[in-house]
């Protein structure tokens, strides 16, 4: 069969127009996301670039070529195909080399690497400085199908270079025939093959035998191979992609200003091209800065989130650490109440009246110590989820009015008036875990006699509403400053007495809020500085 030493292009401007706006869309994507994140810190990210270097050359110089108007000397469209035919094997070239780092196989082909570096560079080198590829180009404004670029080539040399671009596809499928690859490994290869595969069939085959028309689908099956690399990327975590949406809108910007330069290109309008140039050239370097901007933002967002995270950690070391020591400190305690009780009983002998003064503050002060401990475990187990309840229906009337008498003595040695207002009469039923909320008011009538010098401490039970049932306790004390009210049902948060000391553990109320939030009421307090304070929460009525 007598090979052809020619073929004819046509051009479908419209779509060739389209198409490279595409495929740059496509590499200045890929441009951007790995200089932006990974900064060329690796081979693989090297190569990508190099790849879309090369596919910028082979595919816009191509095109440019064929936007040389036939009235020009046609020696202009013969550079711009040289270069791209150069860029040809060196591409083909920089994607085998992408295939096997993305495999990690590039040691174990390294000597095949060499080989196929030296056949690309050769390929390059002589389609540059002979016209044993490439003779020269004929334009035919009247082709049958259109404007026509008619290229004239060497024989044999263009059927050599084709028969080494093959090769180069052959050694680059080899390695991944016998690879087990991984799901983002795949994608990308996939996009090789029907680069591969485009190639073969248009810019190949169908030219050896002298049907040229569907050149223009193998330089364009680029596409694909661009958009199986974009998806590789941003789908598998390819680079660590952190500001696309800032990189997309800045390139689609990029890309319509690229196309305006591109249109007056075509038309030679070497004013309109100066000024779109210009504006083209102002807004990647704003663009620039804009990513830049977006992904310092990002970074400092994630070193908080990291610091946060440790944070979150110290918190729950110290949770961790509370709990141990207050389950060591339980059972201890526990004990001292009993062998202080007992002597108080007098099992050990009688003792002094002075003596047993001293038993009764030693043992308020071990009860404030067990309660400490008992608040440290409920805390865990309420966050933790691992409280047990003992839910039923209770009497809160008479719940307040038990706690209230529990205190007694406590307001009496203070010299407080301390009164209980309820109906005792009326029952206000309420579906609860009796210890859990005789603990809450335990905990809200401590802080007012606490709290209290001289006054009032005020204990009331009654219904705001038919379905609510409210308790309040007031007391007459230092009240609560604005800045401390924000604070108050914070963990281990200790407001200041009047005295300026900070009074009990910071447990009591954020327990007495979880604890009332957990039985689906609500807690909160009225304070006025210098005037006193007023504590309530209120539970649902059970029916």
């Amino acid at each position: 069969m007598l090979l052809p030493a020619n073929f004819a292009i046509r051009e479908i401007l419209p779509f060739n127009n389209f198409a490279v706006v595409v495929i740059n869309f496509f590499v200045l994507l890929l441009f951007v996301t790995v200089f932006n994140h990974n900064q060329l810190r690796d081979a693989k990210s090297k190569l990508f670039v190099l790849m879309g270097v090369f596919i910028l050359i082979w595919v816009d110089f191509a095109h440019f070529a064929r936007l040389v108007p036939e009235t020009n000397d046609t020696g202009l469209a013969v550079i711009f195909l040289k270069i791209a035919w150069v860029a040809t094997p060196l591409l083909f070239y920089t994607t085998y080399l992408t295939s096997i780092h993305i495999i990690e196989a590039s040691m174990t082909y390294r000597n095949m690497s060499r080989a196929l570096l030296f056949m690309a560079l050769t390929m390059g080198v002589i389609t540059a400085t002979t016209d044993l590829t490439l003779k020269g180009v004929i334009y035919d404004p009247n082709g049958v199908l259109g404007r026509t670029l008619i290229i004239d080539y060497g024989i044999p040399g263009f059927y050599i270079f084709l028969a080494g671009i093959f090769a180069i596809m052959i050694f680059t499928l080899f390695p991944l025939i016998r690879r087990k690859l991984d799901d983002k490994s795949k994608v990308f290869l996939s996009g090789i093959v029907v680069f591969y595969v485009a190639n073969a069939i248009f810019n190949i085959a169908l030219p050896i035998l002298g049907r040229a028309d569907f050149y223009f689908f193998g330089d364009y099956s680029t596409i694909m191979l661009l958009s199986f690399t974009a998806y590789a990327i941003f789908r598998h975590n390819l680079f660590d992609i952190k500001t696309f949406a800032t990189e997309l809108f800045i390139l689609v910007i990029w890309t319509l200003l690229f196309t305006r330069v591109l249109f007056n290109l075509t038309v030679f309008d070497v004013t309109q091209l100066a000024i779109d140039t210009v504006i083209f050239v102002v807004m990647v370097f704003f663009g620039i800065l804009l990513i830049k901007s977006v992904k310092t933002e990002i970074e400092q967002r994630q070193q908080l989130g990291v610091l946060n995270a440790k944070l979150q950690e110290l918190d729950a070391r110290k949770d961790e650490f509370l709990n141990v020591a207050a389950h060591e400190l339980r059972a201890p305690m526990t004990a001292i109440k009993g062998y202080l009780s007992m002597i108080k009983d007098g099992d050990a002998g009688q003792i002094s009246p002075r003596t047993m003064e001293f038993l009764g503050d030693a043992m308020d002060g071990n009860d404030r110590l067990i309660r400490l401990v008992n608040n440290m475990l409920n805390i865990s187990r309420i966050e933790e989820g691992r409280m047990v309840y003992d839910i039923g229906i209770v009497d809160l009337n008479t719940v307040v009015e038990t706690v209230f008498n529990d205190y007694q003595i406590d307001a009496k040695q203070k010299g407080l008036d301390y009164r209980f207002e309820g109906d005792p009469l009326s029952q206000y039923p309420v579906e609860v875990d009796k210890d859990r909320i005789h603990e809450v008011i335990g905990n809200l009538i401590s802080n007012a006699i606490k709290y209290t010098d001289q006054g009032i401490v005020l204990v009331r039970v009654f219904k705001p509403s038919f379905d609510k049932v409210r308790v309040e306790i007031s007391d007459t004390g230092p009240g609560i400053s604005p800045a401390e009210q924000q604070k108050i049902f914070q963990k281990f948060y200790r407001a200041e007495s009047t005295i300026g000391k900070q009074l009990g553990t910071g447990l009591g109320l954020y327990v007495s809020k979880l604890l009332v939030e957990k039985f689906g009421g609500k807690i909160g307090f009225q304070s006025e500085l210098g005037k006193g304070t007023t504590f309530w929460f209120e539970l649902p009525v059970k029916k």
